[in-house]
């Protein structure tokens, strides 16, 4: 059976459950399982599996007692429906925090929470790529005060060495025989929901970095505009397209840039400022 505590998606694991007994006991079926949740619509373990209904505390409870959770597989479970569920940035990260804190016993769990909090910090703050890109293009060894303050805004020579010490734990970097660092073309394969949340902490910092400039740094150090555009819904998925190839042909500009001496952030914010028809009537997060 599988391990609820490896997972970031409840949906997911309840799947997995599902095909698990499915392949022990083929006349295992959606209706036997609902039947030993207590559930009186036999469709809805398949419609919250299927993505078509939520979770309420009532279901969770249930759900944990027909899979026979222990105590914190329970408490687990709960903080991860409702991490899934969250309506908001604040709550998800809420509820992130509970599931690493939920003491986990079992054979592997702590080096795989350890493991997915880094992968977390990683896609969460915005200087890790940013010293990962410096250690790439200039020779680096232990000097944590050029470092911190070759980031910008400058960081701290501690948050530096520590930023430096989980991109080791994650075989970002690598140290040489000279002492030196040295960028390892590797790609961090983290659960989606934990990479979705990362991105979404990065975004908004970084959207706060560009705010900043826009204040302290001169016009000629920074480029920043913007467009105002009456489309329909049709015209903003060709846009995002047209965007996404643009984010292309960038990236191919600065793999091939053998000068590359500073690292910049380039955001792309394309956001509805209008409601019409209740086009912001379904939120997601």
């Amino acid at each position: 059976m599988p391990n609820v505590f490896e997972y970031t998606n409840y949906r997911e694991y309840l799947e997995d459950y599902y095909a698990g007994k499915k392949n022990g006991n083929p006349h295992f079926s959606y209706q036997l399982f609902s039947d030993k949740a207590g559930f009186k619509d036999k469709s809805c373990l398949y419609s919250v599996i299927k993505g078509k209904r939520s979770l309420s505390k009532t279901g969770i409870f249930k759900i944990s007692q027909a899979i026979k959770l222990n105590h914190y597989e329970s408490e687990y479970f709960e903080n991860l429906v409702a991490f899934n569920q969250a309506k908001n940035l604040k709550e998800k990260n809420y509820y992130y925090e509970r599931m690493n804190q939920v003491k986990c016993y079992g054979k592997g769990v702590g080096n795989a929470k350890e493991t997915r909090k880094n992968q977390y910090e990683f896609y969460s703050n915005w200087y890790l790529s940013v010293i990962r890109s410096l250690i790439d293009m200039h020779e680096f060894k232990d000097d944590y005060a050029w470092l911190a303050k070759s980031v910008y805004p400058p960081i701290k020579p501690s948050e530096a060495k520590k930023a430096v010490a989980l991109l080791q734990k994650l075989e970002l970097i690598k140290k040489t025989k000279k002492g030196t660092f040295r960028v390892c073309d590797k790609t961090i394969t983290a659960g989606a929901e934990i990479i979705r949340l990362g991105l979404l902490n990065f975004q908004l910092q970084t959207t706060s970095l560009a705010a900043k400039a826009i204040q302290e740094l001169p016009r000629d150090k920074r480029h920043i505009s913007g467009l105002t555009l009456g489309i329909s819904k049709k015209t903003y998925e060709l846009i995002c397209k047209e965007i996404e190839l643009f984010q292309e042909r960038l990236q191919m500009l600065a793999e091939n840039d053998e000068e590359a001496d500073n690292v910049f952030q380039l955001n792309f914010h394309f956001l509805p400022v209008s409601n019409i028809n209740g086009l912001l009537s379904s939120r997601q997060t």
